[in-house]
């Protein structure tokens, strides 16, 4: 008879299995009694999306005809699957805000307070990204990246998270048609009304008074971004409160379908793009977000199968701290040491991918070097987990 033990809202029933001697065992069925109480799908979804993340910024090499092209972004217009990964992890923030809301407030954190928090949480994560690029070029520099984009769309949607759900509605909608409106009227040197095209487009002219060259994000793209986040914000706002899980489902089910079809037909005018995050990449990466959620809602929340997501829940408690903890990991070790590798010198990743190659081939020699990087997070993260570390910004 497997025991029950609640991770969060819902019951998860049985053991987490672990590829280890049986001495370890008893360890792992003690695991599910750390959960703190929290949506575990959310966790193991906010996992895949971090993982997704390591296995698309460290390949073994860079080399187009080796790694596969969903692994690669789409060099201007379209969506591959590395292109969804980012979003899928900005969805995830905004899914997590309710939850963490309801939890301040419980605690009798004021208003004031609460932004505060946000503030500093923000500012956290852009210093901490800046400290990831600086660490990557050897000099210090605060460009805009990855953690700093998120630090600043959390904080501004954390200030709308007080009005109602057909205000954020209204709200990330609208931004979808003001960012439309910017590219389509907005006229300068260099700028075709309209255009999407790469150097030709008011977004980017635009960005070009706030950023410098080697910045990739645009500032403009965090205009549907918001809308992003906010779209995450309305899902967690609807977990809270339902709790039907077919009526979950079908709801999840509905708007990610709605998404998708909504995004491609919006992509024959406004066509898909990560690096414009234009309004039709918005919409459409956030069908796939509701879908993707929806497997691990189905699997974790109905199927009461936690075991087999386990390791992701693991990664998804620890988000930032693994993404950080593997970027230094990979600029300071991993591409700096140099060994020996056939009478050559090369670095450890370049070690690791031709050692990895060699037993099998360059595409899969890549993707176990990916996999290893994936690992090493994956162990820091559950020694974290074991000792009930979890780190927040």
């Amino acid at each position: 008879m497997p025991r029950t033990y609640t991770c969060s809202r819902y019951e998860v029933r049985g053991t987490f299995p672990v590829a280890s001697p049986l001495s370890l065992k008893k360890t792992m069925t003690q695991d599910q009694s750390l959960l703190p109480q929290r949506l575990s799908s959310l966790d193991a979804f906010r996992g895949f999306a971090v993982a997704g993340m390591l296995l698309v910024n460290n390949p073994g090499t860079w080399d187009p005809a080796v790694v596969p092209r969903l692994l690669f972004h789409a060099e201007w217009h379209g969506c591959t699957f590395a292109d969804l990964i980012f979003p899928f992890f900005l969805f995830a923030v905004g899914m997590a805000m309710p939850f963490s809301e309801a939890k301040r407030r419980e605690h009798g954190v004021s208003v004031w307070k609460g932004i505060l928090i946000a503030a500093r949480r923000a500012l956290l994560l852009y210093l901490l990204g800046a400290f990831l690029k600086s660490a990557s070029i050897n000099m210090p520099v605060l460009h805009f990246g990855i953690l700093q984009r998120i630090g600043v769309l959390y904080f501004i949607v954390y200030l709308l998270l007080p009005l109602k759900a057909r205000w954020q509605v209204a709200i990330g909608v609208t931004l979808l048609f003001v960012w439309w409106a910017i590219l389509a009227f907005v006229h300068g040197p260099g700028v075709i009304p309209g255009s999407f095209d790469r150097d030709l487009n008011a977004a980017q002219y635009l960005d070009s008074f706030i950023l410098v060259p080697e910045d990739k994000e645009t500032i403009i793209s965090m205009i549907p971004g918001i809308s992003t986040v906010l779209a995450g914000v309305l899902l967690g706002r609807f977990l809270m409160r339902q709790t039907d899980q077919k009526k979950v489902m079908s709801v999840l089910a509905g708007a990610g379908a709605a998404g998708i079809i909504v995004g491609l037909l919006w992509d024959l005018v406004v066509p898909l793009n990560k690096i414009l995050w234009t309004a039709s990449f918005a919409v459409y990466t956030a069908g796939w977000s509701c879908l993707v959620f929806l497997l691990f809602y189905w699997v974790i929340e109905v199927r009461k199968m936690s075991k087999i997501a386990f390791p992701l829940i693991v990664y998804g408690m620890n988000a930032i701290t693994l993404y950080v903890f593997t970027g230094l990991l990979v600029r300071w070790v991993m591409l700096s040491w140099k060994v020996s590798y056939n009478g050559a010198t090369t670095s450890l990743t370049g070690y690791f991918f031709k050692s990895f190659a060699s037993l099998t081939n360059p595409t899969i020699g890549s993707l176990l070097y990916s996999l290893m990087i994936i690992l090493i997070g994956w162990l820091l993260c559950y020694w974290m987990f074991r000792r009930k570390l979890f780190l927040k910004v």
